[in-house]
C-alpha cells in the first residue's frame, strides 16, 4: 500500500511505504525528504487549508504523480494522525485505482470492530445501514434507517460533519473526520467518519469505524500499524459502500455486513475466492460462509446469479 507520513503544513515526507517508495521513485531515488507537491504534476487542491485550519481533519484529491517519466493519476487520501490535536503529522494513501482498494493490511492484534457502512437519501437521512451498527451502538439497524446523520453524532460534532459535506459539494470528492458517535443517549463512541458524495448530492455513502483503541501512531510502531490499519478500512468501507449504494433497488443489499460488501465489491472487480482470501487474510472457507449468507440475503443460489443481480442484467435471477 503506497502510504507516506507527512509533517503538516510543509508537506516534507518523513517516512514512506515500499509501495509509495516505488511509485514516486523508480529510479530508486530517495522519497524520504523530498516535499510531496514536488513529486506531483499538478495543482493543489486547496482542501489543505481547511486541513490545516482543523476545518478537515481528511479529505479525497485527484493528483497526478510522476512515475518512471510519465503522469500517473492516483487518488489520495490526507488523513491527521490520531492523537495529535495540533496536525503536525498526516498519513497520506496513494491510491492508483479509485474504484477499489486492491490490497488490504493485516489487522493488528487488539482491533476488533468491524466497519459499519451505510448511505443517506439527499435529506442526509440514513437509508441504508449494516448489521455491524448492533456492536458499536447497540441499536438494531431498524433503529437508525430514517435517523438524521446528524443524530448520529455528538452536537459538539455536526459542524464538522457540515463542513465536510460542503467540502463534498464544492470537489465532488470525499472526507474523513474524527467524530463522536451516539444515538438517542446510547454510545458516544470516538469514530472515523469516511464519506464519499452520492448522486444526486447531498446523498452519500459512509463508513464509521470504531476508533477507541486506537493509539497515538507516532507513540510506537504498533500505534503507527493501528493508525494504518483503521484509516485503510474507513476507506475501503467506504468505497463498499459507495458500490452498494448504486445498486439501492437490489432487494436485502442493506442487511449485508461491512465485510460481506468488501468480498462482493472484490467479486464483482473479478476476484476469485482464494484470491479474496489472500487480500484480506480469511481462509478460503470463511470467505465462503460470508457468500453463503449474502447468497442467503440475496435470495441467489450462485456466484454468476449474484453478479447478474448486481450488473441489473436482463436475464433475471435464476434463470439460466
Amino acid at each position: 500500500m503506497p502510504a507516506l507520513l507527512l509533517v503538516v503544513p510543509t508537506e516534507q515526507i518523513v517516512a514512506a511505504s515500499p509501495g509509495a517508495q516505488r511509485l514516486l521513485c523508480s529510479d530508486g531515488g530517495p522519497v524520504v525528504g523530498r516535499n510531496l507537491e514536488d513529486l506531483t504534476i499538478d495543482e493543489p487542491t486547496g482542501a489543505l487549508e481547511l486541513f490545516r485550519a482543523g476545518r478537515l481533519d481528511g479529505y479525497e484529491a485527484r493528483r497526478r504523480v510522476r512515475h518512471a517519466g510519465e503522469p500517473v493519476p492516483v487518488t489520495m487520501w490526507l488523513r491527521a494522525v490520531p492523537g495529535h490535536v495540533d496536525r503536525r503529522f498526516a498519513l497520506a494513501f496513494l491510491l492508483p485505482d479509485p474504484g477499489l482498494l486492491a490490497e488490504t493490511l493485516r489487522r493488528p492484534e487488539g482491533l476488533a470492530a468491524e466497519a459499519v457502512v451505510g448511505s443517506t437519501d439527499v435529506h442526509v437521512i440514513v437509508d441504508r445501514i449494516s448489521a455491524d451498527v448492533v456492536e458499536l451502538l447497540d441499536h438494531d439497524p431498524v433503529d437508525v434507517i430514517g435517523q438524521s446523520l446528524f443524530r448520529l453524532v455528538h452536537a459538539d460534532d455536526v459542524a464538522a460533519v457540515v463542513r465536510a459535506l460542503a467540502q463534498g459539494a464544492d470537489t465532488g470528492l470525499g472526507a474523513s473526520l474524527a467524530v463522536r458517535v451516539q444515538l438517542l443517549g446510547s454510545g458516544n463512541h470516538r469514530c472515523q467518519l469516511v464519506m464519499m458524495p452520492l448522486v444526486p448530492f447531498p446523498s452519500v455513502a459512509f463508513a464509521l469505524l470504531d476508533e477507541e483503541s486506537t493509539a497515538d501512531a507516532l507513540a510506537s510502531a504498533l500505534g503507527m500499524r493501528q493508525a494504518l490499519w483503521q484509516f485503510d478500512q474507513g476507506l475501503r468501507s467506504a468505497t463498499a459502500s459507495r458500490l452498494a449504494a448504486g445498486n439501492r433497488a437490489v432487494p436485502g443489499l442493506s442487511r449485508l455486513s461491512g465485510r460481506e460488501l468488501e468480498i462482493v465489491a472484490r467479486l464483482m472487480n473479478g476476484d476469485r475466492v482464494p484470491a479474496i482470501a489472500e487480500s484480506l487474510f480469511l481462509s478460503p472457507s470463511t470467505v465462503r460462509n460470508h457468500l453463503s449468507a449474502v447468497f442467503r440475503k440475496l435470495r441467489v443460489q450462485s456466484q454468476q446469479e449474484l453478479i447478474r443481480l448486481l450488473r441489473r442484467t436482463d436475464t433475471p435471477p435464476g434463470r439460466p
